[in-house]
């Protein structure tokens, strides 16, 4: 992706996630802006470029938040490199698919984060959050990034996001 990308999506992911969705909230519950994001980063650009990403926008909402540091950049470091991986190996943008593995993800980046609030914690309700909480959210962000996912191939928004090298691969 070009630089400039990079700098709009780190510079406006948390104001964006905070003040956009708060609206489309449904009983507390918001998708995950900047994980549907970082997903389609990692479809687009390859394993490497998108774990840098995903560990610079994890650190960034853990500042942000002021939750624990380090642990949501590790998680979408970690988001980063398998969005990588399937959109190198596997999955095309275009996929329905994709909408499976962005709610996958999720879910599996939400009970990952309560297991490690579990050992600081030692007593949260595990089961229900996940159900409640974690399940929901993550179906929520599977919907939201196939809607931007239909909105980046509909409306020609993916040649602006590539880099010139990139786009004659395609």
């Amino acid at each position: 992706m070009k630089a400039g990308v990079y700098c709009v999506f780190f510079l406006l992911i948390i104001p964006f996630q905070s003040s956009l969705f708060n609206p489309l909230a449904i009983a507390g519950i918001k998708p995950d802006l900047a994980f549907s994001f970082l997903y389609i980063i990692g479809l687009l650009t390859g394993p490497g470029e998108a774990t840098l990403a995903g560990m610079g926008a994890g650190l960034l909402i853990d500042i942000g938040s002021s939750s624990f540091l380090g642990v949501t950049g590790i998680s979408r470091g970690l988001l980063g490199l398998s969005a990588g991986l399937l959109g190198k190996k596997v999955l095309d943008i275009t996929s329905p698919s994709n909408g499976i593995f962005m709610t996958a993800f999720s879910l599996l980046e939400g009970v990952i984060f309560l297991f490690f609030l579990q050992i600081v914690y030692s007593d949260l309700p595990f089961l229900n959050l996940v159900i409640e909480r974690i399940l929901p959210q993550a179906i929520y962000t599977g919907v939201l990034g196939i809607i931007l996912l239909r909105l980046i191939t509909e409306k020609k928004i993916l040649p602006v996001l590539m880099r010139r090298t990139a786009q004659k691969e395609l």
